[in-house]
């Protein structure tokens, strides 16, 4: 064999190994981010006024309509509006797939579709009001596919579905 020969193959190899170490890698970097995405989301939950806004809408035994809630004390109001617009981000973050939805739906998707269902006359109301059909459609969408998702795989509870996760 000739110098040249061997020096082409070791160059080959060298060039086919940092390719194969730059995919890995770069599927290294992703898992990374799609992990920090998932801390931050599951971190946004944790202001005391997105708990306000949750625990009104939750304690609610009615759809409230428009008019009841712009006739929220202010402190309300803004806990109201940052639940909503938390659930907005979130829609968009997960249609853009930025944050995996099975991980969305077992931190929140109880109060996602309970917050629609409760919802969903406010805010068709908002949006005749303010004649914008976009007003609050990531919520909405978020709300649609979990709820989709929900029906298909008749999900259990945590502590059911995964009761034996250790053996």
């Amino acid at each position: 064999m000739e110098l040249s020969f061997i020096f082409q193959v070791i160059s080959n190899l060298a060039i086919i190994l940092g390719i194969v170490f730059g995919i890995l890698n770069l599927r290294n970097f992703q898992k990374m981010r799609k992990r920090e995405a998932a801390i931050l989301m599951l971190n946004s939950f944790q202001t005391s006024e997105f708990v306000k806004g949750l625990l009104y809408i939750l304690d609610l035994d009615h759809n409230p309509s428009k008019e009841e809630i712009d006739s929220l004390p202010q402190e309300q109001h803004v806990c109201f509006y940052m639940l909503l617009g938390t659930w907005e981000r979130l829609g968009i973050l997960v249609y853009r797939r930025e944050i995996d939805i099975t991980m969305l739906e077992d931190a929140y998707s109880g109060p996602i579709m309970l917050s629609w269902g409760k919802l969903e006359t406010y805010i068709s109301e908002v949006r005749a009001s303010w004649g914008r059909e976009s007003a609050f459609e990531w919520f909405q969408w978020l709300a649609e596919r979990v709820i989709e998702r929900d029906k298909k795989i008749q999900s259990k509870p945590a502590f059911i579905a995964y009761k034996n996760w250790e053996k």
